[in-house]
């Protein structure tokens, strides 16, 4: 419990962190209103254009601090994309253009501005995060690359689960595939705590994620298209059942001694998915 919090805490945190800056453009939003009513045109677009590129930079660099925090969180995760950099470098553009344009300064001027402000910026929130190398036990036998690789891609294929799952309009299916995500989550944290169990996980993240993905999203796509005849919902209600059962399953038998009875139940659910799924 008192780790769910912290990783709430965490969120909440990246959620709200850099919120005010979308307060310092403000000023130019103003102006941009007073210009209007008085009819100047020219300065109205000079400060509309500098107040959207501002607020542009603001959300691309809240978007990094996200991604950011969900780096951190999980230990063999890949470098989010330089969404901090982008940001800091469109805050510091646009403030240049603010001051050139809307508050008339000579072009050196607003060239200082904008660099000070990205300066500022990096100084506040730093830099993306870089790639970094976990320690692996040696007699492991696989690298943190690896592993990161492995991990990365499970999580994608959870993700396709999750996003699946959004379209579909049955509560009951929804609230199944909610807990099918959020098994396999728990699975692949494991895995992150203790990379050992990557091999013992392997046919799960590759045979029963690949096959609950793609018939999540079949049958999204159907029930999009049309409303499922009775039989098709069954078909998907014994099969959401199965692989609740199975994510539940590969939890707690990471840490047994064998997990054949559970390849072998893969082995059937994969065959099942890929034969009877959603016809």
């Amino acid at each position: 419990m008192d780790a769910d919090l912290a990783a709430l805490w965490k969120r909440t945190k990246a959620t709200v962190r850099g919120w005010w800056l979308y307060v310092l453009p403000m000023p130019l939003a103003l102006d941009a209103l007073i210009s209007l009513w008085t009819g100047a045109l020219g300065p109205m677009l000079a400060s509309a254009l500098a107040f959207t590129g501002l607020m542009f930079g603001v959300t691309v660099a809240r978007r990094g601090f996200a991604r950011e925090a969900a780096f951190h969180e999980r230990p063999f995760s890949a470098p989010p994309p330089p969404f901090k950099a982008a940001g800091g470098g469109l805050i510091g553009l646009a403030t240049a253009f603010a001051a050139f344009a809307a508050a008339g300064h000579d072009p050196v001027t607003a060239a200082a501005f904008g660099i000070a402000a990205a300066i500022g910026f990096f100084l506040a929130y730093g830099f993306d995060p870089r790639p970094r190398g976990e320690a692996l036990p040696a007699d492991l036998g696989i690298s943190d690359g690896e592993v990161r690789a492995a991990l990365s891609a499970a999580y994608a294929k959870v993700e396709g689960i999750e996003l699946a799952g959004r379209s579909i309009r049955s509560a009951e299916f929804r609230a199944r595939l909610g807990r099918i995500v959020a098994g396999a989550r728990t699975v692949l944290e494991t895995i992150e705590e203790d990379p050992r169990m990557l091999r013992r996980a392997r046919r799960f993240m590759n045979v029963y994620l690949d096959g609950a993905r793609q018939v999540a999203e079949t049958y999204a796509r159907t029930d999009t298209a049309r409303l499922p005849p009775p039989q098709l919902e069954q078909n998907f209600r014994r099969l959401l059942i199965d692989m609740e059962a199975v994510c539940d399953e590969q939890q707690r038998k990471l840490t047994d001694n064998s997990l054949v009875d559970l390849d072998v139940q893969i082995e059937v659910l994969a065959t099942r998915l890929k034969h009877e799924g959603v016809a």
